[in-house]
């Protein structure tokens, strides 16, 4: 085993919290160990040259153990207040937007009608319409029962390649609805070049 295997195995073996190993300088033959090195682990043929970037950055720090969803700006600035104030959206249709949200991963949620309703503090029979409305707004889709799909270009929990494939899949269903990339029209009453 070689010292920098050895290093690591040992640093991982003590307590506490890790601090990061100091910056070292690279030497001139460093690279084409790590090019060597990335070659093997991905067995593509050989690699010229290697570049890295390292970011440190603290976790973002939200409310609750969930995690987060990124939700479009423009939809939070511009579609859901607006369709809240002149009544396209009801506060009930909004909670349970809000709720599926909540829940998605990666897009898709499982979950039933009574769980959205205990959660929001609703009767359970009030749900099915509001998820009915919501979907033929194009903001969410059903795939069976209690099986759904968040339009991902609303709100999304993932990474962006992520995104991009599952929007991929999505399209390359032609669905008539043309979920995901149209709402209906009544949330569409901004200019297109607004809406990307």
């Amino acid at each position: 085993m070689d010292a920098a295997a050895e290093a690591l195995r040992a640093r991982r073996a003590r307590p506490g919290p890790r601090q990061p190993p100091p910056v070292r300088a690279v030497r001139a033959d460093d690279g084409a160990d790590l090019a060597r090195m990335i070659a093997e682990q991905f067995g593509k043929g050989p690699v010229h040259e290697v570049k890295a970037v390292v970011y440190r950055r603290p976790p973002h720090d939200m409310l609750g153990s969930d995690g987060y969803s990124l939700v479009s700006n423009y939809f939070l600035r511009r579609v859901l207040p607006y369709c809240l104030m002149h009544n396209i959206i009801s506060k009930l249709q909004a909670a349970v937007l809000s709720n599926m949200i909540g829940r998605q991963k990666k897009g898709k949620i499982e979950v039933t009608h009574a769980e959205i309703a205990a959660e929001i503090g609703v009767k359970r029979t009030s749900i099915g319409h509001a998820l009915d409305a919501l979907c033929e707004k194009n903001l969410i889709r059903k795939v069976k029962r209690s099986s759904y799909q968040l339009n991902p270009r609303v709100a999304y929990n993932g990474n962006g390649q992520e995104q991009h494939d599952f929007l991929a899949e999505l399209r390359a269903l032609a669905l008539e609805s043309k979920f995901p990339d149209e709402l209906a029209p009544e949330l569409s009453l901004f200019p297109r070049s607004e809406v990307g």
